[in-house]
């Protein structure tokens, strides 16, 4: 009686001695399932391999070995029998490290399995239903991708010197889906044909969660660094610049991934001063080299597309769990149009001044009906308007009073000139309003009274 494997010569057996697998079952005291997957070649724990081999009278060594195992024991040293115990001490190691690694690989949900080159069957530990999900004839299936790849690819891929690593999923019968990862190597017969590719499977299906969300997570935030709308720069903890957005190129008209010593390919001048900003000014330096977190500074650059522009610039540096620096990042915000519009404004209050300032005209400036400011030639012509709450019947005559009030009261009131006179005076003049138009944010209409202030 001599086969190829275990389970040959088990079923062998049981069909020698006319056995069901039922009658095994219930003599070895295990269940039916347990004994199809040993006439398959699967895995047997050594209290059931030794149980079996003695209800079917049969040396368990030869069961689980075969003739080659029986034959070593006999062949070297014949009658000495401590060469014999010690063979037997030997064969008692390796089913104990079997079932040793056997139960290290259930603990740690991983399944074993061999698939044989030939006939294409493939046999897998005791613990493969349970790791899958699946039932065990959608086994091979789910684990062996390969299974129809010729033999010259499937000796490519397995017979390298390195065990092939894939991933892959299974729906479980629950409808869940399940992540494996297997590695697996092709091993050879005594002719070095092809014979069996061995491997393993692991659940990774938490890690591939734990990819996915982190995948999930850093695709929005590209988003957002892409969409905000300020620029970001980040760079790595020696200071080479390593990410620049969307903004920070239209802010620069490019980006250049530099390193620390040549941050002075970037030009800027301190607003304050006009003194270049230098390599070592940007906060971003700063922030690497000093871990210095800087608040919004005022800086004007000429970008590489030789526009100039004004920006604020600040930083901060990053560390990691172990407070060990690990990069840094900048924000510049454009402010070229509102520094323009603060230019232009300062140069209109300047000139507002200067009108103020004048002694030909007198200016008297409205919010609603009550004066908000007077130029200083009224000031000095009529020392009432100098009081906490000066009124226009300090500076015009009753008439020129009146007729002012009127084009108050109007609801859209439109630049007027008519002859008036001023207080305690008799030479008429001509006195013109000019309402200012009113913004979203002012409650009351704005008006600008000129006249002559010489007669």
């Amino acid at each position: 009686m001599k086969n190829n494997g275990f389970g040959d010569r088990l079923k062998a057996l049981l069909k020698q001695n006319k056995l069901t697998q039922a009658q095994v079952a219930a003599a070895v005291r295990t269940s039916v399932p347990s004994v199809n997957r040993w006439t398959k070649g699967g895995e047997i724990e050594y209290h059931n391999l030794r149980a079996l081999a003695d209800f079917l009278d049969v040396n368990w060594i030869w069961l689980r070995y075969g003739d080659e195992a029986i034959a070593s024991l006999q062949t070297d040293m014949p009658g000495n029998s401590a060469m014999t115990d010690l063979r037997k001490e030997y064969l008692n190691q390796i089913i104990d490290s079997e079932a040793k690694m056997k139960s290290a690989l259930e603990m740690a949900e991983i399944v074993n399995w061999e698939w044989n080159v030939l006939t294409g069957t493939v046999t897998c530990s005791q613990n493969a239903e349970a790791v899958f999900g699946v039932e065990p004839g959608h086994l091979p299936n789910c684990m062996l991708p390969f299974a129809d790849a010729p033999l010259d690819e499937l000796v490519k891929t397995f017979g390298q010197s390195q065990p092939h690593t894939w991933d892959f999923a299974i729906k479980a019968d629950d409808g869940t889906e399940k992540w494996f990862s297997s590695r697996a190597r092709l091993v050879y017969d005594a002719a070095k044909r092809p014979s069996k590719v061995v491997g393993i499977s692991a659940d990774i299906t938490t890690r591939k969660s734990t990819e996915t969300a982190l995948a999930q997570s850093e695709y929005m935030m590209r988003k957002i660094i892409e969409l905000i709308p300020v620029g970001l720069w980040a760079a790595d903890a020696e200071g080479k610049i390593c990410l620049a957005n969307t903004e920070v190129k239209r802010i620069w008209g490019g980006a250049k991934y530099v390193g620390l010593d040549e941050y002075g390919e970037y030009k800027g001048w301190w607003e304050e001063t006009g003194e270049p900003v230098g390599a070592e000014g940007w906060t971003l330096a700063r922030a690497v080299e000093k871990g210095e977190t800087s608040q919004p500074e005022t800086v004007n650059i000429e970008a590489f597309d030789g526009q100039h522009r004004t920006i604020t610039m600040f930083s901060t540096p990053l560390y990691d769990q172990q407070d060990q620096l690990i990069g840094a990042i900048e924000v510049n915000q454009d402010i070229s149009d509102l520094k323009a519009t603060e230019r232009s404004l300062k140069a209109c209050l300047e000139e507002w001044e200067i009108i103020f300032q004048q002694p030909l005209f007198g200016v008297v400036q409205l919010s609603g009906d009550q004066i908000s400011r007077v130029s200083e030639a009224i000031e000095k012509a009529f020392p009432d308007v100098n009081s906490q709450q000066p009124e226009l019947a300090d500076i015009f005559s009753s008439d020129t009073h009146k007729k002012i009030e009127s084009q108050l009261k109007k609801k859209s009131p439109t630049s007027t000139v008519f002859d008036g006179t001023l207080k305690g005076g008799e030479i008429e003049r001509k006195v013109y309003l000019l309402p200012q138009r009113r913004s979203a944010s002012e409650a009351q209409q704005k008006t600008m009274i000129l006249f002559t202030m010489t007669d």
